[in-house]
């Protein structure tokens, strides 16, 4: 019995869902599990037998008996991981479904695509899925499948050092302020950092860094202040259900967090003492502007003495080893 698991490529290199994606490859990897690469692309270029024989390329090492964990989406559109599932289905095989992204949540006018989204979900031995709230609005439109392992929070690897962290009244937000309006109309005393390509104009209190490789921007946001988990009111919703890449990255980097409540992954960061669940951008401005030191520090020590388990790639591990178990155990 062999294990693989299906990888994106040819996306930006800043691509979030490209990231993610390698990133659980690399970990699967090391525990002896095989990659499946398949590459974004057009397919409305190829004609059904084109897209029969590409698919039939990216699965031919399968044999009857293995294992494949299929990380979804693949960003080729939903009806190529329709496709790519009914070719699964041919070999004696168990299928594992990662859950990322689900497409007809994301943007609307995609609420079309639920049913074959869900027909195909339904099809997999077992589902890792990034929330309970995820996995039980998936139950509502139609999700069946029994083995649910639940995610709750992305790694986000890395050797790099971490500096001795100093409270300060800063928020961290490594994003576009394009798509997260927020930045743009950011009217609170509390200084926000923001990292991104776009030169738009920021008000006062936002400070503008360019975009930084990922090694550079832990190191440097790991001297200390906050970071910031947050979405604008149109896309909060979705973000309440799927776990968020930023968060790993905070503490990697060894610095508390701030996030909406209700976000996957709420629990570990109460359990932990990891940082704050708030309700608003003035509730939060407010415990940043209203911390001491001696309290900074002790949350501090709490998200460093966490920080290991993301930094060294602990909960892609746990997942794909249970999902594996799971899949072959009654």
């Amino acid at each position: 019995m062999r294990v693989y698991i299906t990888n994106i490529n040819g996306q930006a290199a800043s691509s979030t869902a490209q990231l993610c994606q390698n990133m659980v490859t690399d970990i699967a990897v090391s525990l002896g599990y095989r990659e499946l690469g398949i590459y974004a692309y057009n397919m409305k270029s190829d004609s059904p037998s084109e897209l029969s024989k590409r698919i039939d390329g990216i699965i031919a090492s399968i044999r009857p008996g293995d294992v494949v964990i299929f990380q979804s989406p693949t960003w080729n559109t939903t009806a190529f991981d329709v496709k790519l599932m009914e070719k699964l289905k041919l070999y004696q095989i168990k299928i594992i479904i990662f859950i990322h992204d689900v497409v007809p949540l994301m943007f609307a006018g995609n609420e079309y695509l639920m049913e074959p989204t869900i027909a195909y979900y339904n099809q997999a031995d077992v589902i890792i899925a990034p929330s309970q709230a995820m996995v039980d609005h998936l139950r509502r439109d139609g999700l069946t499948v029994s083995k649910v392992i639940l995610q709750e929070m992305w790694d986000h690897p890395s050797s790099v050092p971490q500096k001795e962290a100093h409270f300060q009244k800063l928020l961290h937000f490594p994003g576009s302020p394009e798509r997260f309006p927020f930045v743009q109309n950011w009217s609170y005393p509390t200084k926000l950092r923001v990292y991104a390509w776009q030169k738009t104009k920021l008000p006062e209190a936002v400070e503008r860094y360019a975009f930084r490789p990922d090694q550079q921007l832990l190191m440097e946001m790991s001297e200390g202040g906050f970071g910031l988990v947050w979405a604008d009111d149109d896309a909060k919703s979705y973000h309440q259900l799927t776990c968020q890449y930023k968060l790993g990255t905070f503490l990697a980097a060894g610095i508390p967090v701030i996030a909406q409540k209700g976000i996957a992954g709420h629990r570990l960061i109460e359990a932990n003492h990891l940082g704050f669940l708030v309700d608003d951008l003035e509730e939060a401005c407010h415990i940043v502007e209203h911390m001491t030191d001696d309290d900074y520090q002790n949350l501090v020590g709490s998200v460093r003495q966490f920080s290991p388990l993301v930094r060294q790639g602990y909960f892609s591990r746990r997942l794909l080893t249970e999902a594996v178990f799971q899949a072959l155990c009654h």
